[in-house]
């Protein structure tokens, strides 16, 4: 949220109102936002009454009430309700792994659409219900399931948040349905790399965990992570206890240290930065399609038009039901909205702005049943994702301990005693999502429609659920927002704002597409100006598709293997923003002028060397030469800058090394790895929130900026002196730095102004083994 200091939450009004009378919001919470009416003050005050008399009769009879608020009451007698039950859960185990069971037998599959009604209502969808005076037709007419599974598709469950032989049955079903499937923020599984099982949505989240040339190469669908429902504002995250030695190194992370994705704003601070952004990956995969996901909020309708103006091909709304696997508990309640409000805005606001025809609509957020997905459909959406509902049919009991480690399904858990008890497979998601899909059917043939697609933003065809009449009348809720609108349209065209591959870009690929493929070595030279942005990124695209073929074929043709030469480019003139993302092994490039936002933002390999115009007045080291957000996300590579950075230099650096003349605020922040050396100044907050890496500094005279709450100053051992000083010859070598020469002219004196910055917990562990070893 940008915020900073306590009193910036003044006022700030960081929060949405849902159930609260419109009169009452005017009075005390003026120029909120606010959903469905509600409750008035008196009503306001009989909940205080009521619940003060429960706490009361908890006091005589000395125990704390339980409400239940994190696992439901199994008796299903008090608490708060879930739509997830034991009891469901159960019978999904039995719908999928009996074969006495099947579509032709549905008997089993009511008894779980009669647990849903029972429950209802639990979720806002269950406010509607279907009118019924329509006309039906037969199931027969409707469009054939194969059809409606490719609107389907699994959530974005990361390897980290689950296990990979969960995620990869999921991305078998997925891929044997025709539908879609979602690696997650968190880098491949292991599967990719042994039997080239991938999924088809890459996700691009803030942390950049994993994100490489070869990741995105590998995917159809390329999504943008603004936020997630069950955590809007708070980034994702993955215990301590979950990260393994793989999950830490599909990630570029250390084992058993807790990953945080810093807010969106490290490198997301505007509309126009999102659109830098999915120009990007849509020069490094021309032929992926962007997809933005959206946490349903407030003004979400606002975002999602300039999201389809920045060129995105689907906005995915998602509601605060979920978080399954990676969430704290603290961070699953009071977080998100429904995703009925924000399908039903966004939807809205692109066809008043004549945007909707240019961008799907997907959802998701706890939708477990074929009505859920048709009331989605009637409420603007057009593809559905599923995350909850997988994971049981998989095997998951909802024992609600996902982020411990100990998921008694083997479920989300890397814990070899608890993985072992593993029992799903692909063939229990697939029979799930028949189930699910003849249900879908069958609320169309009664609705009257042959396809889905026939029924998108037709809200007309909704009305008050008899079943929650009571409640409605009682809390005073307003349904306007949906009921009798008839809204019916979704995409047919390709979004238009997408400028297509740059021209420099073309010409790169075109000079090199021989070397790649005959594996040779190539020297080219172009001149650069700032409107060539993200340059480099199709030619490291190419190389990355040509591994990723590889890799995806079982039997491994020679002929096709990764490329293993070196491309050497010159550039002369100003860079445009994203000069290098992206960048893999076998890209070797050199910059003699300057360069925008975002050098190197997730380079996985290679070299980029950035040094001045030749015949420059100005001394390198007191000017900035590159912009913001360099080295974002790197995974590998190095960085070489014979001038100053921007802010948010090296954020999230994940393995890249790199030498800089000098930074801005907030540089190395949340790195995990790699290695940077800055020879100048620095500002505020260097170093906050780092888990992994090494941070140099020459002769600092700001040693407060360093953030001490994340990192400790170290000692500098001879092996650390060895490779400090391999790096800045080779450095002088490829910058011919004034500075550098005159530090390395006068080493004996120099190295003794170097000072060595690492996390603090890696700093206490190594303490702790040097005691041990005294010890012993």
């Amino acid at each position: 949220m940008g915020i900073s200091v306590a009193r910036s939450y003044q006022s700030s009004k960081l929060f949405s109102i849902v159930g609260l009378n419109r009169s009452l919001i005017d009075q005390y919470f003026l120029g909120t936002s606010s959903y469905l009416g509600g409750l008035d003050l008196e009503n306001i005050v009989e909940n205080i009454l009521r619940n003060t008399e429960i706490g009361r009769k908890c006091l005589e009879n000395s125990h704390l009430q339980n409400n239940f608020l994190y696992r439901e009451d199994t008796l299903g007698t008090s608490g708060e309700r879930h739509s997830m039950t034991l009891e469901r859960s159960k019978i999904v185990h039995q719908l999928v792994r009996d074969t006495g069971f099947g579509l032709s037998q549905p008997e089993l599959f009511r008894e779980y659409l009669k647990l849903s009604d029972e429950l209802a209502p639990i979720n806002v969808r269950h406010l509607f219900d279907f009118k019924k005076d329509v006309t039906a037709i037969p199931i027969e007419k409707v469009e054939a399931a194969e059809k409606i599974w490719k609107r389907f598709g699994s959530g974005a469950m990361s390897f980290g948040a689950i296990s990979a032989e969960s995620q990869r049955d999921i991305v078998l079903a997925m891929r044997d349905l025709g539908g879609r499937s979602n690696s997650g923020e968190g880098g491949e599984n292991p599967y990719y790399f042994t039997e080239g099982i991938s999924a088809q949505t890459k996700q691009v989240a803030s942390g950049r965990f994993g994100v490489t040339a070869l990741y995105l190469a590998s995917g159809r669908e390329l999504q943008i992570k603004i936020a997630q429902g069950a955590k809007p504002g708070e980034g994702g995250q993955l215990m301590g206890v979950k990260v393994t030695a793989d999950i830490a190194r599909a990630r570029f992370s250390n084992k058993n240290i807790d990953l945080i994705s810093p807010a969106p704003m490290h490198d997301i601070y505007s509309i126009e930065d999102l659109k830098q952004l999915i120009y990007e990956l849509k020069q490094i995969c021309p032929a992926a399609e962007v997809n933005v996901k959206l946490v349903s909020g407030a003004g979400i309708g606002t975002i999602a038009v300039g999201v389809a103006k920045a060129g995105a091909d689907i906005i995915d709304v998602v509601g605060g039901d979920g978080g399954t696997g990676a969430a704290g508990l603290s961070s699953m309640k009071h977080a998100g909205l429904a995703w009925e409000f924000g399908l039903v805005e966004v939807h809205q606001a692109l066809l008043q702005n004549g945007l909707r025809s240019y961008v799907r609509l997907r959802t998701d957020g706890g939708l477990f049943t074929g009505k859920d997905i048709v009331m989605a459909a009637l409420m603007g959406a057009e593809e559905f994702n599923f995350g909850k509902l997988l994971l049981v049919a998989e095997g998951c009991i909802m024992a609600r301990i996902c982020e411990k480690n100990t998921c008694p399904a083997g479920i989300t858990t890397h814990d070899p005693v608890y993985k072992a008890k593993y029992k799903g497979s692909k063939d229990h998601v697939i029979k799930m999502i028949q189930y699910l899909t003849e249900d879908v059917r069958r609320h169309l043939a009664e609705l009257g429609f042959e396809k889905l697609e026939q029924i998108i933003g037709r809200m007309d065809l909704l009305t008050e659920n008899k079943i929650a009449e009571k409640l409605i009348h009682e809390r005073h809720l307003d349904l306007s927002f949906v009921l009798g609108k008839n809204l019916h349209e979704f995409c047919t065209q390709r979004n238009p704002f997408f400028e297509g591959v740059n021209s420099l870009n073309e010409q790169i690929v075109a000079d090199t597409r021989e070397a790649i493929a005959t594996n040779q070595n190539l020297d080219l030279a172009y001149p650069i100006i700032v409107t060539d942005r993200a340059v480099l990124a199709t030619v490291a695209g190419e190389i990355a598709r040509k591994e990723d073929f590889y890799r995806k074929n079982v039997v491994k043709d020679e002929n096709l293997k990764p490329y293993m030469g070196e491309l050497n480019f010159t550039f002369q003139g100003s860079a445009g923003q994203g000069f290098g993302v992206f960048m893999t092994d076998g890209i070797s490039a050199k910059l003699y002028g300057e360069a925008n936002d975002s050098v190197c933002k997730s380079m996985s390999g290679g070299k980029m060397v950035i040094v001045p115009s030749p015949n420059i007045k100005y001394a390198p080291e007191e000017n900035v030469i590159i912009g913001n957000c360099a080295l974002y996300g790197a995974t590998g590579g190095v960085l070489f800058v014979n001038g100053i950075a921007g802010d948010r230099f090296a954020v999230r650096n994940s393995g890249a090394y790199a030498v800089v003349e000098g930074v801005g605020l907030h540089a190395c922040e949340y790195m995990t790895n790699g290695k940077v050396i800055i020879l100048g100044e620095f500002y505020q907050n260097l170093g906050s929130g780092m888990t992994g890496g090494e941070i140099y500094l020459y002769k600092p005279e700001n040693i407060e900026y360093v953030n001490t709450e994340y990192v400790s100053q170290t000692g500098i051992t001879e092996g650390d002196w060895d490779e400090i000083t391999a790096i800045l010859l080779t450095y002088i070598q490829d910058t011919d730095s004034p500075k550098a020469r005159q530090i390395l002219k006068n080493w004996a004196v120099s190295k003794t102004q170097f000072v060595r910055f690492e996390p603090s917990n890696i700093a206490k562990k190594k303490k702790t083994a040097e005691i041990e070893m005294l010890r012993k």
